[in-house]
């Protein structure tokens, strides 16, 4: 359980950690958490770094987190870069720099203050500089997969409840079929989750409950993980699928 609203998760392709921006509106405050999504051990748990509101999670490379601030309060465009490592403590830091894309090489950068955008190449583990004014490099490849969003869903009408309402979430993976869908109450919703192999159940979770709208979020999938957020967005769970 976190202290705030799960924001934002961004995953290792490298490494199993998994990575959470949680906020806390009432006192305006940005935590960052690191686990390890097989053993569920933390590395680090709701830490917050200065001007904290203002800072959110950008990525996650090789076993460090990169959050990243803004232009300004008003705007989307980001702007500076934080490189945390997995004990939560501040490798380096570089405020006048915006993290583009990350390639095998390290990370593509630019100076949001320069135009056009003159990228440049940094070490992912130190921040310094290895090569200015490159062309766009190739961006890691990610294996991350989304359910695919169904209007019609009567091809698994026998799976779903009967008062099931709206979109169904699916995936097929490893001989199984996941299902993410709302069911309906008089003027309420309840967003449920479940695992089936050859028709039986192997697992269901309720993601939601009395929601007066559908989320349009429900779950994705890494290296045969399932993630999804509970409990009224404050409880992370991952799933070996």
């Amino acid at each position: 359980m976190f202290k705030g609203i799960i924001w934002r998760v961004e995953t290792d392709d490298h490494n199993t950690i998994v990575a959470i921006e949680s906020r806390d509106v009432s006192n305006r405050t940005t935590y960052f958490s690191a686990f390890d999504y097989v053993s569920g051990e933390a590395f680090f748990k709701e830490i917050t770094v200065q001007e904290g509101w203002f800072w959110s999670l950008d990525r996650v490379h090789s076993g460090m987190i990169y959050v990243h601030s803004y232009v300004n309060e008003g705007s989307p465009e980001h702007k500076g870069i934080i490189a945390l490592n997995s004990s939560g403590e501040i490798a380096w830091q570089h405020f006048h720099k915006t993290l583009h894309e990350i390639s095998d090489s390290g990370l593509i950068v630019y100076n949001p203050k320069i135009q056009p955008k003159i990228f440049e190449l940094i070490s992912a583990e130190t921040g310094e500089v290895l090569s200015t004014k490159i062309s766009r490099d190739t961006p890691l490849q990610r294996d991350i997969v989304i359910p695919e969003i169904l209007e019609d869903s009567r091809q698994f009408s026998h799976l779903l409840p009967g008062n099931t309402y709206g979109p169904v979430f699916y995936l097929e993976i490893n001989r199984k079929i996941i299902l993410a869908f709302h069911t309906q109450k008089e003027n309420f919703y309840t967003q449920q989750l479940a695992v089936y192999q050859d028709g039986t159940p192997l697992m269901q979770d309720i993601l939601a409950a009395d929601i007066q709208k559908l989320n349009p979020e429900a779950f994705f999938i890494q290296h045969n993980h399932l993630f999804y957020i509970r409990g009224n967005k404050q409880e992370f769970v991952s799933y070996l699928v």
